[in-house]
């Protein structure tokens, strides 16, 4: 339960509970003030000054200060970083010295006294401020045993998190639950539920648990069984949105057959989608479609997708003929049994599933039959979660001969087309960072470069459209559906309001039980 480490978003809710930032999003999108009392652009809008309030502390009493903030972005800055979000200081000032180690002094931080900071980037990017939302650690705590180039120290404090948030971590069992009660430190007003329960309920039973009162709040629900059921339920309310983010299939481009773009272009065209959302996301009672299919890899809620982008975007209508066609077209050729071969080895998917997910248990058949009938041998195997994120995340240079594809479902942070930086820039390959599917391709590299740099929207905005194109040609990535979102909770939770870019946790803020 680190801001520095946490990789699920699951831990994400836990960090947000315990941590706050500099600055936070509202509920209309927009960055307000949290730690920070205000900030100003300075430098031609390369530096940005945050002038700290004077009355923050940590949940233990001690006082929060620039120091801390220094702190937090100095491990990840630190050449032993090993989590996932060091490509927020990569920006900055003086990052490159000292990662190399050529200096002990990180310029891109500033102090000047103990409640102004300034942050010092290389150019004035439109993405500048969103590196500064970061949950601050303190330094009294975690940086006891912290040395420049060893934070294993900073990482093994995880379980035992410190922070300046709203609540604080009281008890823990992993895949059980995490209990928190609220901050008695905390700075600012609301957040009056005091005792908050995150617990793991088997999915096939949490709708029984929502309505006897086992559990008070089901967030993110998409499956339209529960959905239709829980909107017969007068002591449930729902609130639904967009989602921001979307579920996929993440293709090795890498290691294995899938490494070929013709290979995964041919499983999308012989993916039956719409099948699978009429499915799995279409109310049968009223016809209500909860998700859409989109092959582009931004959210529905980014601000560069809108109707004249959908239409300049390649589409994969279900064709097993042109599916064939790419096999053929990349070597792989039906053998006397009717499977696919190249050189002598069979065309297998290593699929890596999770267990239990309902999502694959749709999917998988769907795949055995529409692939197998092209001749493409499926080879599932059923992991844990930890061991997923193993192989594709926290060791998959070691791991990226074992698998050929997964899927999982992710949810941006804002509306900002940037947050598929870290999920396609090659410099985010390898163990520990986000470019899960391992794609390299130059031109993406420079237009997510380019796009970054783009101050308005309406500049940056044919410039995301482009990497788009590519992307939606390419296919590291697969959406296979962008959904609605269904946050089911009990009718005692008032003033409970949420939104694409506002989660439960953010509510907590104005929530109340009657």
């Amino acid at each position: 339960f680190s801001p520095l480490y946490y990789s699920t978003s699951y831990d994400g809710y836990v960090v947000d509970m315990v941590f706050d930032g500099l600055i936070k999003r509202g509920y209309d999108g927009e960055f307000t003030a949290s730690i920070a009392k205000d900030w100003e652009l300075v430098d031609n809008g390369k530096s940005i000054v945050f002038h700290l309030r004077d009355d923050v502390t940590f949940s233990d009493g001690t006082p929060l200060t620039s120091a801390d903030v220094e702190f937090t972005y100095l491990v990840l800055a630190d050449p032993s970083y090993t989590g996932r979000y060091g490509s927020m200081v990569k920006d900055m000032m003086g990052y490159e010295e000292y990662f190399a180690k050529q200096t002990d002094q990180f310029a891109g931080v500033e102090t000047n006294g103990d409640y102004q900071v300034t942050f010092h980037f290389k150019e004035a990017l439109r993405t500048n401020l969103e590196n500064c939302i970061l949950g601050i650690l303190p330094k009294h705590y975690y940086g006891a045993g912290f040395t420049i180039g060893n934070t294993s120290s900073v990482e093994a404090l995880s379980s035992k998190p410190l922070g300046a948030g709203p609540y604080q971590l009281t008890n823990f069992s992993p895949k059980e639950y995490a209990s928190l009660t609220k901050n008695t430190n905390y700075f600012k007003s609301g957040y009056e539920i005091k005792n908050i329960v995150c617990k793991f309920v088997d999915t096939s039973t949490e709708v029984t648990e929502l309505t006897n009162g086992s559990v008070d709040l089901l967030p993110k629900l998409i499956e339209k069984k529960k959905i239709s059921e829980l909107r017969k339920n007068h002591a449930i309310s729902l609130n639904s949105y967009t989602r921001n983010g979307y579920g996929y299939i993440g293709f090795n481009c890498e290691s294995g057959p899938t490494a070929d773009v013709r290979v995964r272009q041919a499983l999308a065209y012989s993916f039956h989608i719409d099948e699978y959302l009429k499915s799995d996301h279409t109310d049968t009672e009223t016809g209500e479609v909860f998700a859409v299919s989109q092959f582009y890899p931004y959210s529905q809620v980014c601000w560069v997708v809108d109707d004249a982008f959908r239409e300049e975007m390649g589409t994969y209508p279900f064709d097993l003929g042109k599916a064939e066609a790419l096999l053929d077209e990349a070597g792989w050729k039906k053998n006397a049994s009717g499977v696919r071969e190249k050189d002598g080895q069979v065309l297998e998917l290593k699929i890596a599933a999770m267990p239990d997910n309902p999502v694959l248990a749709t999917l998988i058949p769907m795949w055995e039959r529409d692939w197998g009938s092209i001749g493409i041998r499926l080879n599932v195997a059923y992991i844990e979660f930890n061991t997923l994120t193993d192989y594709i995340e926290a060791h998959s240079d070691e791991n990226v001969d074992k698998w050929s594809m997964f899927f999982l479902a992710s949810d941006f942070l804002g509306p900002d087309p940037h947050e598929i930086y870290s999920t396609y820039h090659s410099s985010n390959i390898g163990s520990g960072k986000s470019n899960f599917a391992r794609y390299k391709n130059e031109e993406v590299d420079r237009l997510l470069d380019e796009g970054k740099g783009k101050l308005s929207e309406e500049e940056a905005k044919p410039i995301y459209t482009e990497a788009g194109k590519i992307l939606t040609e390419e296919l590291p990535v697969l959406p296979v559906y962008a959904s609605n979102y269904f946050d089911a909770y009990n009718k005692k939770l008032t003033n409970f309001k949420t939104n694409s870019l506002y989660n439960w946790v953010d509510a907590l803020e104005d929530a109340k039980i009657q």
